[in-house]
């Protein structure tokens, strides 16, 4: 949690997750994983409270 993850060999998308939850954001897009995918790389969440807050989400339907 929190660990700096330069160098280190990572699953492709590492890299990208914060650029791609930034782009959520200023587009106004709901992308929950993707927002939970970069707390987790950032150190500001675990996994067990992202799976927490994903769960906790209202279901919707995706057509929306």
């Amino acid at each position: 949690r929190g660990e700096n993850l330069e160098g280190r060999p990572l699953a492709e998308g590492v890299a990208t997750a914060g650029i791609a939850a930034r782009l959520a954001r200023d587009k106004g897009v709901d992308a929950p994983i993707i927002g939970a995918v970069d707390a987790i790389l950032g150190g500001g969440m675990t996994i067990g409270e992202a799976v927490a807050a994903l769960m906790a989400r209202p279901l919707k339907s995706e057509m929306e």
